[in-house]
Formats: structure tokens, C-alpha cells, sequence
């Protein structure tokens, strides 16, 4: 009878090994450019020459205006940026000033000696390139293109929702990487 048993377990997870997760349907560029106010939760990695870090990280966009927290790990330090078309803060953990620019790519120039077009990447981070800006895209398997000097490669899509969103993508500017791994989207 033990042995009936034992058949039968296996038999079922057997069977369990075979299903399979339906497929992802192909991604939209319409319906992630329709995309207006959204919410991003995830992960960051950055990989300089000599340094690299990872981050928690959650992307609040409404129309122009959103707010980035960078949380490094356990919840340590972190950075918020807050801006829109007129202008950008950044605020830095530990740290009483707040630093203002027109631009964030000249403030995190500024004050960390690199920068992200959050401008365009507002785009990107939905899995477009932006729209005011001339791109090539990427040699065939790839999935990406090249704007700016950046190279932006999506290695991974998911459904949220009605919507399928990157989520997982890597941007390359010369000796600088980043890696987006995105959690949860909210649309």
C-alpha cells in the first residue's frame, strides 16, 4: 500500500513538471507609451571601473513630474530625487542640504560623478526610446536600441496587468553599466 502511495506522488508531481506557464504576449510600444502615471519598485546595480553598488529602487512617474528613492542595502543611505520640466532636487540620507539643478543629468553630474538621462530614461524604463530623440536599434536577437550614447538592452519582459513591461533591462554608457530588475509594476 506504501508503495501505491509512493506511485501515486510521483506520478502527480510528474505530471506537475509538464505544465507550464502560458507565454508572455509580445511587447506593445502603444500600450506602454499610453502610460502616464506609473509606478516601478525594484532593483539597481551599478558597475563603474572601480566601484559598484547595488540599490533598492521605486520610480513614481505622473506625467512629467516624479519622485526616484535609491535605498542601498537593509535600508542604509539612499538618495530622492524629486523633479519635473522646470527643475530637479536631490536629496541625499545623512545629509541636511538639498541640492537643486535644472536638469538631473547636471546634478547627479554634479554630485556624483556620473549621470543617467532621467529625461529620456522615463522612456526607456517602459521599453521605449524617447520620442524627441534619434535611435538605432540593436542587432537582431537583441532587444533594445542606442540613444544618446547609451546602449539600452531588455533582457526581460512580464505582464502587469493589461500591459506587458520590461523587467529586466541594462543600460551601458562607455565604463558605466546599469542593470534595472523591476519587482512590480503599478499602472
Amino acid at each position: 500500500m506504501r508503495y501505491c502511495y509512493i506511485l501515486l506522488l510521483a506520478a502527480l508531481l510528474g505530471g506537475c513538471s509538464q505544465l507550464q506557464q502560458p507565454p508572455i504576449p509580445a511587447f506593445d510600444p502603444q500600450a506602454a507609451a499610453s502610460l502616464e502615471t506609473w509606478t516601478a519598485d525594484g532593483r539597481l546595480g551599478v558597475r563603474l571601473p572601480h566601484d559598484s553598488f547595488s540599490a533598492g529602487m521605486t520610480w513614481q512617474q505622473t506625467g512629467d513630474d516624479y519622485r526616484i528613492a535609491i535605498k542601498g542595502p537593509l535600508g542604509q543611505g539612499g538618495l530622492r530625487i524629486e523633479g519635473n520640466r522646470t527643475g530637479v532636487s536631490l536629496e541625499r540620507s545623512g545629509d541636511d542640504n538639498v541640492y537643486r539643478a535644472d536638469t538631473p543629468e547636471a546634478l547627479m553630474q554634479k554630485l556624483l560623478g556620473w549621470h543617467l538621462p532621467l529625461s529620456q530614461a522615463r522612456f526607456w524604463i517602459r521599453g521605449l526610446p524617447d520620442p524627441a530623440t534619434t535611435s538605432s536599434p540593436l542587432p537582431s536577437p537583441a532587444q533594445g536600441f542606442i540613444q544618446s550614447g547609451w546602449k539600452v538592452e531588455y533582457q526581460r519582459f512580464a505582464q502587469s496587468g493589461l500591459r506587458v513591461l520590461p523587467e529586466k533591462l541594462r543600460l551601458q554608457h562607455q565604463e558605466l553599466r546599469l542593470t534595472v530588475i523591476i519587482s512590480d509594476w503599478e499602472t
